[in-house]
């Protein structure tokens, strides 16, 4: 999420272009389906509220499913937590109440807490994966304010992977996936790492490795990839915000781009206005979906019959976050016509 744009949060209207049915995934690089070019529109199925959420609009970041599990992080809590959708408002009768709050009820509970700094727009509790059943997570140190990775299997801090870097305010990054037993990391520009090696960066870490290693670069040139996917243990997708432009006119602000980490697919410029890329998901129908900090919206892209990557569609309401579960009901990260931290359920 791009500069000061974090807390200049607007929600517009869910809307979208032409819903393109063509499947293809870049590590099939087969076009499965055709279906319609020419029809126009979002995807019509309707997402659901599956728990109101205690906290502030944007600091439920960082989903991740495990199974039909969704795990996620409270950014200034400090807080990784697990919600099953299936348990929500569950009470002795066996009914339900959708969008109970989650405090108290049966389908959350909390797999670490960590003590982290708040202080500024983007600073706390910012990544977390699992690896061979191992935790880790990535935070700004309340002393330092470094960002910091660590193993936090038992709850608490096990172990540091690494020492970490300075940071600033906003574009630090942080956010967390794995790649062949590896955790990869999102440098934002505005860290005292990227500083010194030119831009932001996608890198890897040894989860094995001592405190003091040095960060294996995938690829740099980002400005702050906290948006971005492993997708079959292989291809990582971005969806990186651009510097911040909130001083510009919106036709001179620079555009946002999706590609993969490596160059080993299409990309797309998207043009300004900006929408502060919080989070990139691979769809069950094989699209990606990019949701947006500024807009609050879940825009979908696909491979074309002429591998270029487009835009397909919108899928719904995405603040800060989303996942896929196993049964492919899609969960997102957002707010309630109320101005609640929700979290949204579409299912297949």
């Amino acid at each position: 999420m791009s500069g000061s744009y974090v807390w200049q949060l607007y929600l517009a209207p869910v809307s979208g272009t032409c819903t393109v049915n063509v499947v293809r995934g870049l590590a099939t690089a087969l076009v499965v389906g055709l279906l319609g070019l020419s029809a126009c529109g979002d995807d019509d199925t309707e997402f659901e509220v599956a728990v109101t959420l205690d906290e502030q609009p944007g600091d439920v970041i960082s989903l991740r499913a495990d199974g039909d599990v969704v795990e996620y992080i409270s950014r200034r809590d400090g807080e990784i937590r697990a919600f099953n959708p299936a348990l929500v408002g569950k009470t002795a009768a066996g009914q339900t109440a959708a969008g109970q709050t989650a405090t108290g009820q049966s389908g959350s509970n909390v797999l670490a807490v960590i003590e982290v700094s708040t202080d500024g727009e983007q600073r706390g509790l910012l990544g977390h994966t699992v690896i061979d059943g191992r935790r880790f997570a990535a935070w700004t140190d309340p002393e330092s304010r470094d960002l910091i990775v660590g193993d936090v299997t038992s709850g608490g801090i096990d172990r540091i992977v690494w020492q970490g870097t300075g940071t600033q305010s906003t574009a630090i990054g942080g956010h967390l996936d794995s790649r062949g037993g590896l955790i990869v990391l999102g440098l934002g520009s505005l860290t005292d790492w990227a500083k010194d090696n030119g831009s932001g960066a996608l890198v890897t870490l040894d989860p094995d490795g001592p405190p003091n290693q040095e960060p294996v670069v995938i690829s740099n040139g980002w400005n702050n990839p906290f948006a971005f996917a492993v997708v079959d243990d292989e291809f990582i997708w971005v969806a990186d915000n651009s510097p911040d432009g909130s001083d510009l006119a919106v036709e001179d602000r620079q555009p946002e781009r999706i590609a993969t980490a490596e160059g080993n697919g299409p990309g797309l410029l998207e043009p300004p206005p900006q929408r502060a890329p919080s989070a990139i998901v691979q769809l069950p129908d094989g699209r990606y979906g990019v949701c947006g900090f500024l807009d609050n919206e879940m825009r979908s892209y696909e491979i074309g019959p002429d591998d270029a990557l487009e835009r397909a569609g919108t899928i719904g309401p995405c603040l800060t976050g989303a996942t896929v579960l196993a049964d492919g009901s899609i969960v997102t990260a957002s707010t309630s016509d109320d101005g609640d931290t929700v979290l949204l359920i579409r299912s297949p």
